[in-house]
């Protein structure tokens, strides 16, 4: 079996948010039955993973409140029933908060024209900052341990080459203009328990700011 979790500490850091999905194969998604359970545990809380479904694929998902002190453990079980085997112990350290200083939310940019100058708080974990939006292709750039700051250099966000639909442009904003989302991501990865085949554990912290991207 195949397992990819994750726990996200949002900028507020009021909770981590643990989820995961697991898959035999490339496209079969396992669904837990009755008495099996996904579960993550920190400094004596323990939360259990509910499942949810979209687009033809399954994942679980839950909430542990105030756990977002770096450094701190998070211990995800698999118990199996049956024949089957549980996974008891796969683990993870949260990594430092990031957050964003720079660029104000709400700036607007030309892609053609203009750079987008980033900074961010300092850690020493790996950093990736990222950009996605309606009317541009998703692009990233991985940053090394201790970087406090980046460049989107013009033209490094590219138009997706069709139309708004408008959903997130004002009804002045010429065509190509849009929202988007710039994010800092700064990621730990962990351990899995030895019971999957393959998989990943990973720990972030986040950081977004929304900008107006126009031609």
């Amino acid at each position: 079996m195949t397992a990819h979790l994750t726990v996200s500490v949002p900028e507020d850091g009021s909770a981590a948010v643990v989820s995961g999905s697991l898959r035999v194969g490339t496209l079969t998604f396992v669904e837990l039955g009755d008495g099996e359970t996904l579960t993550a545990s920190s400094g004596g809380q323990t939360a259990t993973l509910k499942r949810g479904r979209f687009g033809g694929s399954t994942s679980y998902s839950a909430r542990l409140d105030g756990v977002t002190k770096p450094g701190t453990e998070i211990v995800f079980a698999l118990q199996r029933g049956g024949e089957d085997d549980s996974a008891p112990r796969s683990t993870v350290t949260l990594p430092e908060p990031v957050r964003l200083t720079a660029p104000a939310a709400g700036t607007s940019y030309s892609r053609r024209s203009a750079d987008i100058g980033v900074r961010f708080t300092s850690g020493s974990a790996s950093t990736v900052l990222t950009w996605a939006g309606e009317c541009i292709e998703p692009g990233s750039l991985e940053l090394e341990p201790g970087r406090t700051s980046a460049t989107i250099s013009r033209g490094s966000i590219k138009p997706t080459g069709r139309p708004s639909t408008g959903t997130t442009t004002s009804p002045a904003a010429s065509p190509g203009t849009c929202q988007i989302a710039i994010t800092v991501t700064r990621r730990s990865d962990g351990t899995l328990d030895p019971a999957f085949k393959d998989g990943s554990i990973r720990a972030e912290s986040q950081s977004t700011r929304q900008l107006t991207s126009a031609p």
